[in-house]
């Protein structure tokens, strides 16, 4: 820790020393006049206009910080935006219901409340139905090929009045370059220090006629880019001592389930609980390589009351199988062309494709008796299936009793493939006529994925461990245990736009600007699984199953008035009709004083909403399973088993049913801004932007804690054990009913609590002239985030949870990480062929320490990790030691320093050179056990250490 903190304090030194010796060369070099930042039209409104700054905060990266960057992809140049909060994915590893997309969540309200447009038109959403809140609607930004970006503009303000659902934390517009004449090749490589993150890639752009001398351009691109894979024991660049120590990671014991079974005597005659102490009631076998032999004991963190503690057996190792990173291809072509007809009429038309492939690795396949396992079909949440051997069964060692039994298929791989394919055209007018300039267009875009699951085994091979008594070696021989499962889903969005804009009539700062329009849209979705899954025969693998369609219909307008020559204010509204709710209008209005030509002022306030996506209003259903839940009637305290439980109540594995539901209303949201554009020099810039946005009836899965801790409330949705044999009792020794053994949840969307968000964006950019010692540009950017509120019901108090895990924070939300301050400061200088640049990065550590429980305020707060907390604590997150190594009980803050050397000297050529994380800082550590495997957490960090990246650019003439 205190390396960390070193590097830090001299990261922030070295931040006021850039800044501070900028401003200075400022005073001393004007030796000739600095242009401004560069005037462009930017996203959030239709009307043009030419001043530098609107009425929203709008950021802005050109080409030029997309090559500073040296980002590889898109999910990595927007991992430099301070603006951009957690609630991404970042398509490194098998990322579950998310696996194998990227996306961005603007101000952590999560990926369905940021709105992505391509040349300013819509994407389809990916074929995903992610049940985790915010994560509903996922566009897949690695459908964007970085090299074919000319700009991207970050619109940080609500603009569901311009663009409708999902832009309620803000829209991000990929606008792809354009009227080009030539070809250029660029090829690129990189890897970290240890030659591990490798990624290669190659592209080309051409582009032939001169729109303004020939009325015609047509421009075409390519890219191949390819990236392997990195195991979790050659990651090298993240806290692997403190999870060695910690978390047991690469311990050389990682699972005691292997092709060598234990069994497990059943405690009575049909009660399907077993003995679990080290004791004659537990049986294993031992016939491994002798290398893979361990004895349990305290060196692998096994307590004394496991059944492995003193108990030789032979270990399974998951980690030749983890990874940090999996495998991958992405290829990507676009060709766009523009004509003119006449001189007020052109046409335009772009089509592109994209295909995106990864590999993960995994371990094979177990089966434990000790707990049922769900074979999940579509026309249920699932059935149950036991691994019990009856008595007299081969394997089983104990001849009056059952016995359950862990078992891993180790002669079936696992792992799985996930590759999306998307396929874009989009064609259109646009011209004048009179003083009205106006556009229509039609787009249709088309998302497919294919998901290959391996290793999963087919419950009809299974059960016959029971039903022919076969033995575990013949199960595993059978042909038929196990095959790839294919499943399929595809998204579609079809839509038409007509869309105008004029200026007219005189106010004393000006005309009226007015713009309006129309837009019809299409959406389908269509996941569907494979006919194994669907039909129940596969264990272990869930099903997503929607088929869904709607057409939208919508209408905007909006006005720009300049009542004074340094006064003005906008208005837009917009009308959205979908078919599962009523008609739904949303305002906004902003305003702009120009207090003089070095200071101006602005605000806005705006409504917004977001439509419940497909795959949650339309038929169909999302199957899940849930690890760690506590049962609260046979483990009420969350650490002890009443009489008839076991350990296992205290933290369960069950399956659940999330189904549509047609009934849900939009969510809502209300935001404000206000700022401030002040330019104290002409070289210097400072802007200042504060936002406040609540969102309200948020769209979730019904929270299965609380289903289980108001059962009586949610009549039919826990499934039990039905046997009376396995009911528990009470302290009084008093049978409770109906509390047989968790099996099963069902839950269905529904609109629930309010999240609110606030904090203050600061940007400043300073241009220094340098004369004969050429020039130096420097900015800084930071987002600073006041408050960050969830009540995941109605009723419930609203906390404030910045700087903390939030989840933790207050135990009763599905908030993820809100680090306070995100920021970064990069400069630049050019002196003919040379450009160097660097920046520095820097993001707040979180604290894990527990505050509060929805209305209940904890009278002392507590660290989530280690020992000592109140004897009241339950469903802690363990790591025993945790507090003697990180006493602060939060995960650090980090800082990276990024170098960069550009280099034009021969003609046409173009050569650079980027270090990231030059000072090779490591992901800081985090104790969740949702991070032990990688090593970090990807919300906030990576794994990559000081990486390297050449790039070489050729224009052909």
């Amino acid at each position: 820790m205190f390396y960390q903190e070193k590097k830090c304090a001299y990261a922030v030194k070295l931040a006021l020393a850039m800044l501070s010796g900028s401003m200075l060369v400022n005073a001393h070099a004007q030796t000739e006049p600095a242009e401004k930042i560069q005037k462009i039209e930017v996203t959030g409104s239709h009307i043009k206009r030419i001043d530098k700054e609107g009425t929203s905060p709008i950021q802005t990266l050109t080409a030029k910080d997309i090559s500073q960057s040296g980002a590889t992809s898109v999910a990595e140049l927007l991992r430099t935006i301070p603006a951009l909060g957690s609630g991404s994915a970042f398509d490194a590893v098998d990322g579950g219901f998310s696996r194998g997309v990227a996306t961005a969540s603007l101000r952590g309200l999560g990926s369905s409340s940021t709105l992505i447009l391509l040349n300013g038109r819509r994407m389809t959403p990916s074929a995903y139905a992610n049940p985790n809140q915010g994560q509903s609607t996922l566009y897949d930004i690695n459908s964007i090929p970085l090299s074919m970006l000319e700009r991207v503009e970050i619109f940080k303000d609500g603009a569901s009045a311009v663009y409708g659902s999902d832009a309620i934390a803000g829209v991000i517009n990929f606008i792809t370059k354009s009227d080009y004449q030539g070809l250029q090749m660029n090829a690129s490589i990189g890897a970290n220090d240890n030659n591990q993150f490798k990624k290669k890639s190659i592209s080309g752009f051409a582009g032939f006629g001169n729109y303004a001398q020939d009325g015609y351009n047509v421009t075409f691109s390519a890219e191949v880019s390819k990236r392997d894979r990195v195991a979790i024991k050659d990651a090298n660049d993240v806290e692997k001592d403190l999870y060695s120590i910690l978390n047991n990671r690469l311990s050389p014991y990682s699972s005691f389930a292997s092709n060598q079974p234990f069994f497990y005597r059943e405690r009575t005659s049909g009660s399907n609980t077993f003995f679990s102490a080290n004791d004659a009631n537990v049986v294993n076998r031992t016939n491994c390589d002798p290398s893979r032999l361990i004895t349990g004991g305290a060196q692998y963190n096994i307590a004394t009351t496991s059944a492995l503690y003193g108990r030789q057996f032979c270990n399974y190792n998951l980690d030749d199988f983890a990874e940090v990173q999996g495998a991958g291809q992405d290829i990507s072509a676009m060709s766009r062309g523009i004509y003119q007809i006449n001189d007020t009429l052109s046409a335009f038309a772009e089509v592109a494709y994209n295909k995106t492939d990864r590999d993960y690795t995994g371990g094979s396949r177990t089966i434990d008796g000790r707990t049922p396992s769900t074979a999940f079909a579509l026309s249920g949440a699932g059935s149950p299936f036991q691994a019990i051997l009856p008595v007299g069964h081969p394997d089983n060692p104990f001849p009056t009793s059952r016995a359950a039994v862990v078992y891993r298929f180790e002669n079936i791989a696992g792992g799985s493939n996930t590759t999306n394919e998307s396929l874009r055209f989009a064609s259109g007018l646009k011209g004048t006529y009179k003083t009205w300039d106006w556009e229509t267009g039609v787009l249709w875009n088309r998302s497919e994925r294919t998901d290959i699951a391996n290793g999963f085994l087919l419950l009809p091979e299974v059960q016959k461990l029971i039903n022919q008594n076969m033995s575990l070696a013949d199960v595993a021989k059978q042909p038929n245990l196990s095959r790839p499962l294919k499943s399929v889903g595809v998204a579609e969005i079809a839509q038409a736009d007509f869309k105008a804009s004029t200026e007219f009539g005189s106010l004393p700062g000006g005309a009226i600007g007015f713009a309006s329009g129309v837009e019809f849209r299409q959406e389908k979705m269509t996941l569907t699984p494979d006919n194994l899954t669907s039909s129940g025969q596969v264990l272990g693998l869930a099903n997503q199953f929607i088929q869904g369609q709607r057409n939208v219909t919508s209408a905007f307008v909006e006005v720009r008035t300049p009542f004074l020559k340094n006064f003005e204010m906008d208005f837009a509204g917009r009308i959205d009709k979908y078919p599962s709710f009523k008609t739904n209008f949303v305002p906004k209005v902003g305003a702009k004083w120009t207090v003089n030509d070095s200071l101006a002022f602005r605000s806005t306030y705006a409504q917004g909403f977001r439509a419940p996506a497909l795959v949650q209003v339309t038929a169909g259903g999302t199957q899940t399973f849930l690890n760690g839940l506590v049962d609260p009637i046979r483990c009420p305290d969350g650490k002890t088993p009443l009489t008839g439980a076991d350990n296992t109540d205290c933290s369960r594995s069950i399956s659940t049913l999330i189904r549509q539901n047609p009934n849900l209303k939009p969510e809502t949201s209300r935001s404000f801004s206000l700022g401030m554009v002040l330019s104290p020099t002409r070289d210097f810039d400072i802007l200042v932007d504060y936002y406040n946005i609540r969102k309200e009836d948020e769209v979730a899965a019904l929270s299965s804690t609380l289903i289980l801790n108001n059962q009586d409330a949610y009549p039919g949705t826990v499934v039990r054990d039905t046997n009376p044999v396995n009911f528990v009792k009470d302290k009084n020794g008093n049978v409770v009913p109906n509390s047989g053994p968790l099996i099963s949840l069902l839950r269905n969307y529904v609109n629930q609590g309010s999240t609110v968000v606030s904090g203050v964006d600061v940007e400043m950019a300073l241009r220094n002239n340098l004369g004969d010692n050429g020039k130096l540009d420097t900015r800084f950017r930071t987002s600073y985030t006041i408050e960050f509120r969830r009540a995941e019901k109605p009723g419930d108090p609203e906390t404030n949870l910045v700087g903390t895990r939030g989840g933790i924070s207050n135990f009763s939300t599905s908030v993820g990480d809100i680090p306070r301050l995100r920021a970064s400061l990069s400069s630049s200088w050019t002196k003919a062929a040379h450009t160097v640049n660097g920046a520095i990065n820097f993001t707040g550590g979180v604290s894990l320490m527990r505050y509060t429980n929805a209305a209940e305020t904890y009278p002392v707060s507590y660290c989530n990790y280690g020992s000592g907390q109140p004897a009241t604590a339950t469903s802690l997150g363990g790591v025993a030691k945790y507090l003697t190594y990180v006493p602060e009980c939060a995960v650090a803050s980090w800082t990276t320093v990024d170098l960069g050397y550009t280099y034009k000297g021969i003609k046409d050529l173009t050569i650079g050179l980027r270090v990231l994380n030059a000072l090779d800082s490591k992901a800081p550590y985090d104790p969740s056990s949702s991070y032990t495997t990688s090593g970090y957490n990807d919300s906030l960090h990576n794994a990559y250490g000081r990486a390297f990246r050449l790039n070489v650019g050729y224009v052909f003439k």
